[in-house]
């Protein structure tokens, strides 16, 4: 008989070696089901509602009309003649007028519900919750077995959560950066010089579609590694509850994670969103590669949580999503069903602040609250909450911090209107302390407390202070740190950031309709300019609504600010940023929201200047009100009802 083998001898040890190495080989990977099948749903039929508007704002479908004070002559400011290169209708740099009296806009109270609902006892990190059929899904959890959170198939052989390192300029909160001063310094494509050549166009293949309206601004991250491919990121909230990332060139969906059920406009007291989700704006630490975000859910009770997502995989983080549980504070008690969370939230050394409010009507009992919420154990929880009733924390930028980590939140009024309740601090700026037991302050510090000498006739009228954040403004070396506050009135304040109890520095009417959204700042060192979205007639310029752009003094005797220039007439004028390349091509970007019978509008101007550089040549298909433009390298995000705009130098 021949070998077992039928081959000759010589032959054998070679094929037994190819046998070897066969064996050895890679098996084929396991089918995975396909991204582009899991699209995401279907837009929600209310997708079109009334934004929102924090603790006392009127709709504002009809919010300039609501809200404007009537016909008030502001000060006529001396002919100045424009730059040589502004356009013949340019407004003119002039100088703010005088205060003027505000304006009667009163609205309705109604009656308290009964105590908050109790909090429900954190689960242990790795044990399932009682509920966890209704929140996102854990981080452990199998990709096919998790519906909750849906994304693209990684590579066979790519580690699901490597991050490498950015490879542009991240934007992690609301505008840009804790000061709330909107400024994006490291943008080298859109320069004044490319403005001009009308180089910026809409991406119209750019067309992401979520489940739901947007109402907070989308944030961006570049250079992660998702799905095995490195790539730019732009994530969305929703309020239907949704958490989005997509790919920031091609609008593609990377994942979406399901932040439990939303809440129902009847099922609070009072309020103007049909389908509350996600309202606020989320904030992003690149270090841990997370991004923390409120919802709102209708479970057992009604609940406030704070979710913990991984950048790359948007899996929930160990021992989230949190229940918001505020311990009481100067007396107050935390209830949700009064309460709105409109405020953009903040993180400062490893720990999350948010900002609380009323809703529109200012129904119920309800508190200005900032909670602190100890992201390492998020069961460690601290709070304030202005004492008495009313006096809510409701601006879209929720609360601002200076470099030293000091909080600043601006109130609105007091309930019920002109009730004035001793010590509610309504119409104040606030100063907090941070750290650990963060935020803090005590009510006899006199020096942490800013209203306006005419706050009890801003509290009769409704006319909050509250209706933007403070902005910490950019100061020179030596000069001591100021802010910046508008309200509903029109009058703009400078503040003394270090004794807020002083008064204001220097104050001046600036509209005759308000302050509402958010404003900015920027300084190339030498010159400051703050913006203001500002509603109604306004001071030294021409036309009505739109931008004004004022230069401010910030050192000496003469500290104050005047008029330098003003933008185009733009009707719903959400907050301004700017991008520049450090000290240099500073350019201003200004969005109209259709509010009001308006139209979307995006205009650019050229900052030291006030030269518009862009005039609305490919309007955005539509823009939401007080949520700003977003800049992330050399790309322009515009939020709009249900979807995301890209613009880009061509």
């Amino acid at each position: 008989m021949v070998p077992s083998a039928a081959m000759p001898r010589d032959r054998a040890p070679l094929l037994l070696l190819l046998a070897a190495l066969a064996s050895c080989a890679d098996p084929p990977p396991a089918a995975t089901p396909d991204a582009a099948n899991d699209a995401p749903d279907e837009p929600r039929a209310d997708a079109e509602q009334p934004d929102a508007s924090g603790d006392d704002v009127r709709d504002d479908l009809a919010a300039d009309a609501a809200d404007a004070a009537p016909d008030v002559t502001l000060d006529a400011a001396p002919d100045v003649v424009t730059p040589p290169d502004a356009p013949p209708d340019a407004p003119r740099p002039d100088a703010a007028p005088d205060a003027a009296p505000p304006l009667d806009a009163p609205r309705p109270d109604a009656a308290a519900d009964a105590a908050p609902d109790a909090p429900r006892p954190d689960a242990a990190p790795d044990a399932p919750r009682p509920d966890a059929a209704l929140d996102a899904p854990r981080p452990d959890a199998a990709l096919d077995a998790a519906p909750d959170v849906v994304r693209v198939d990684a590579a066979p052989d790519a580690a699901p959560d490597v991050v490498t390192p950015p490879s542009g300029n991240a934007v992690t909160s609301f505008l840009n950066d804790p000061q709330r001063a909107g400024g994006y310094r490291a943008e080298t494509r859109l320069t004044p010089a490319a403005l001009r050549g009308g180089r910026l166009a809409r991406d119209a293949a750019f067309n992401p579609t979520f489940d739901g309206p947007l109402y907070s601004q989308p944030l961006y991250v570049p250079g992660l590694t998702v799905g095995g491919a490195r790539r730019d990121v732009l994530f969305v909230a929703t309020e239907a509850n949704s958490l989005y990332a997509v790919d920031a060139d091609t609008g593609a969906q990377l994942w979406r994670t399901a932040l439990g059920p939303t809440v129902a406009r009847a099922q609070q007291s009072c309020g103007n969103i049909t389908t509350i989700g996600v309202t606020s704006t989320p904030v992003i630490d690149l270090a841990s590669r997370t991004l923390y975000a409120v919802s709102f859910n209708s479970e057992a009770t009604l609940r406030f949580k704070l979710h913990a997502l991984d950048l790359v995989t948007g899996a929930e983080r160990a021992g989230y999503p949190a229940v918001i549980a505020a311990p009481d504070s100067n007396g107050s008690a935390f209830d949700a069903r009064v309460t709105g969370q409109r405020g953009a939230l903040a993180l400062r050394d490893g720990r999350v602040y948010v900002p609380f409010g009323g809703l529109y009507g200012d129904c119920g009992i309800y508190h200005g609250w900032v909670v602190g919420i100890d992201v390492a154990t998020p069961s460690r929880q601290t709070s304030f909450a202005t004492p008495g009733r009313g006096s809510g924390i409701w601006a879209p930028a929720g609360i601002s911090m200076d470099a030293s980590g000091r909080i600043f939140a601006a109130t609105g009024n007091s309930t019920p209107l002109g009730g004035s309740t001793p010590g509610s601090l309504g119409e104040f700026v606030l100063r907090f302390a941070s750290g650990a037991s963060g935020p803090t302050l005590s009510l006899a510090d006199t020096a942490a407390q800013f209203s306006p000498a005419d706050a009890r006739t801003l509290d009769l009228q409704d006319l909050d202070i509250g209706s933007v954040a403070p902005v910490v403004l950019p100061v020179g070396a030596g000069a001591s740190p100021l802010l910046l506050q508008g309200g509903k009135a029109g009058t703009a304040y400078l503040l003394d950031a270090n004794n807020l109890g002083a008064g204001a520095v220097f104050s001046a009417r600036l509209c005759t309709g308000g302050v509402f959204g958010a404003m900015s700042a920027w300084s190339n060192g030498t010159d400051t300019y703050a913006f203001v979205p500002a509603r109604g007639t306004r001071a030294g310029c021409s036309g009505s609504n739109g931008v004004v752009a004022l230069r401010v003094t910030t050192t000496g005797v003469s500290r104050g600010f005047a008029t330098a220039w003003c933008s185009a007439s733009v009707a719903g004028a959400n907050p301004p940023v700017v991008s520049s390349n450090g000290n240099a091509d500073a350019v201003l970007w200004v969005l109209g929201a259709n509010t009001a019978g308006g139209t979307a509008a995006l205009r650019a101007y050229e900052v030291s200047t006030g030269t518009e550089v862009y005039a609305n040549t490919d309007p955005p298909p539509s823009v939401r009100q007080w949520v700003p433009p977003v800049i992330a390298d050399g790309r322009l995000f515009v939020t709009g009802a249900t979807s995301v705009a890209l613009y880009r130098v061509r």
